[in-house]
């Protein structure tokens, strides 16, 4: 987590712990400034809390933020590219292929390397395959 928070600080991204009731997080401008909100109260544990702050950075790197006004189809694409910059910050391509060569496929296994969830393991699988990240690890394997 301390390498997030810090990477946010030297990119100038206001991270903010506020309870908010209704999400878990959030990320918005407001006066040319980027900030990231996230309820601690929220997350069952710190490796969720990590790949939710590692997402809401994801939308400031790709400047995606957005507001419930904007169309199904917006916010679906900027979800997509905010995970696709928190895989690139939680799980560098070649670090992932370096793990697949060794043998290590198990998505526990692949989790627990990264301190990241399962969950986020099968979207970063998803979105490197996606934009052909893989092809050279997966015909070897």
């Amino acid at each position: 987590m301390d390498d997030l928070l810090k990477y946010a600080d030297n990119n100038d991204y206001q991270v903010l712990f506020h309870k908010t009731n209704e999400i878990r997080s959030f990320s918005m401008e407001l006066q040319q400034k980027l900030y990231i909100n996230l309820d601690e109260t929220q997350f069952e544990s710190e490796i969720e809390k990590r790949v939710c702050l590692a997402h809401e950075i994801g939308h400031c790197i790709s400047g995606t933020t957005y507001t419930l006004n904007h169309s199904k189809l917006y916010r679906g694409s900027a979800e997509y590219k905010a995970d696709y910059r928190a895989a690139q910050l939680l799980v560098p391509i070649e670090k992932l292929k370096e793990c697949i060569s060794k043998g290590i496929i198990e998505k526990y296994i692949i989790a627990e390397f990264f301190g990241i969830t399962e969950e986020f393991v099968d979207r970063v699988l998803y979105i490197y395959s996606n934009k052909g990240l893989l092809m050279d690890i997966t015909q070897s394997v």
